[in-house]
């Protein structure tokens, strides 16, 4: 181990000492994470995504730096540890990136949406786990975020691209990597983040879209029609200046609940859905300086899930403790990181049942893997 290794955990160590002894009200934060181990990446990494891109069984990680133009893949070797990455270069100024089959052949393939040129660039996965990069996919300026799924049911995975100002873009899949530019729908208040997902019920693919402009005190939600296009968007009061949105089921009702991040506000807004499409904004919760990816999952073994929470000002992650109901235990448990952590994801990396993290460092040009601790839980309260 170097000493840049051991001095760095030497001062997480630390970190976690004082955080456990002074926040909280004098509770302990529970010991859910080991010590991180880092990988060096290209600096200002924007996004990273977790999936088995080689069949292996094992979660992979796919990180895209805005700086060097490029695509890390990480090939994980089942024990929480990875290779070193296979880069290859995206266009300009990669800023969000989505996995999944694009051409049928049942091998991930990833697309990534470049800032600087106003394109998304496909890159198609190989059998000998290599990557093909085919002809980017013009969308419009200032590209932002992107979700994949099937928006009109013919078994082929289509694309929605926000951009900076005011656009939702589709792009239609036509199962051979390539994509047809489908319809632009209006999306007024700077949209920073979109995902897609059935909201209410009826076989069709939505898409909640969250918006970063000042006045930007809501989400929105298009209604797909299942063919390719969408109604108009039904406007969500909350999530002030949000930068990021995600989704996942809160209550256990089988619904997907929609959660957005503030990092203005400094707060984590979740939205209830009743299965219909129909959502109940929750009271705010509490995050630290700058939220802004959060990931959900059950990490503290009471099989409820949970909220972590990405605070890119002040280095640490939050853990919110949910009660199964919407609400979550208060106060939340922090934990530190590095400077600047911009990016997050969770998979088990290590098959043994357990959720794990992996973020990037903005600034740093660092990965950070945290693992869980086997047998660690943290018991609710109030």
């Amino acid at each position: 181990m170097s000493n840049l290794r051991r001095a760095g955990n030497l001062i997480w160590v630390l970190a976690v000492f004082v955080l456990a002894s002074c926040g909280g009200g004098g509770k302990p934060a529970p010991d859910l994470f080991s010590l991180p181990v880092t990988y060096p990446i290209g600096k200002k990494a924007s996004a990273i995504a977790a999936h088995d891109m080689n069949g292996d069984a094992f979660p992979d990680l796919v990180v895209i730096s805005s700086q060097d133009n490029a695509l890390h893949y990480f090939e994980g070797v089942g024990d929480g540890t990875f290779k070193t990455p296979f880069v290859l270069k995206t266009g300009r100024e990669p800023i969000a990136l989505a996995a999944a089959d694009f051409n049928g052949d049942d091998i991930p393939d990833i697309a990534v949406a470049n800032y600087g040129d106003g394109n998304v660039s496909v890159i198609l996965g190989q059998k000998d786990g290599v990557f093909k990069l085919k002809e980017p996919v013009t969308v419009g300026r200032l590209p932002t975020a992107l979700a994949a799924g099937d928006f009109n049911n013919d078994e082929k995975t289509d694309l929605a691209v926000a951009l900076r100002f005011d656009k939702l873009v589709v792009l239609l899949g036509t199962g051979d990597g390539t994509f047809k530019v489908g319809e632009a729908y209006n999306a007024s208040g700077a949209p920073s983040s979109v995902v897609a997902g059935d909201y209410d019920g009826d076989k069709n693919i939505d898409l909640a879209v969250a918006f970063g402009a000042v006045e930007a005190d809501y989400i929105r939600v298009f209604p797909g029609k299942g063919d390719g296009t969408f109604k108009n968007p039904e406007r969500i009061p909350g999530g002030h200046q949000s930068s990021f949105i995600a989704q996942h089921d809160m209550n256990g009702d089988r619904a997907l609940d929609l959660f957005a991040s503030s990092s203005v506000r400094d707060s984590v807004t979740l939205f209830l859905n009743d299965g219909k499409g129909k959502f109940q904004k929750m009271p705010d919760a509490a995050g630290e300086k700058g939220p802004e990816f959060v990931v959900a999952g059950e990490f503290t073994g009471d099989r409820i899930p949970d909220l972590v929470v990405c605070n890119q000002d002040d280095g640490s992650i939050s853990m919110l403790e949910g009660r199964g109901d919407g609400t979550f235990v208060f106060p939340h448990n922090n934990y530190p990181v590095g400077r600047h952590p911009r990016a997050m994801t969770s998979a088990d990396f290590n098959r043994d049942g357990l959720l794990d993290l992996a973020l990037v460092l903005y600034d740093e040009g660092l990965m950070e893997i945290l693992m869980r601790k086997s047998g660690a839980s943290s018991p609710a309260e109030g």
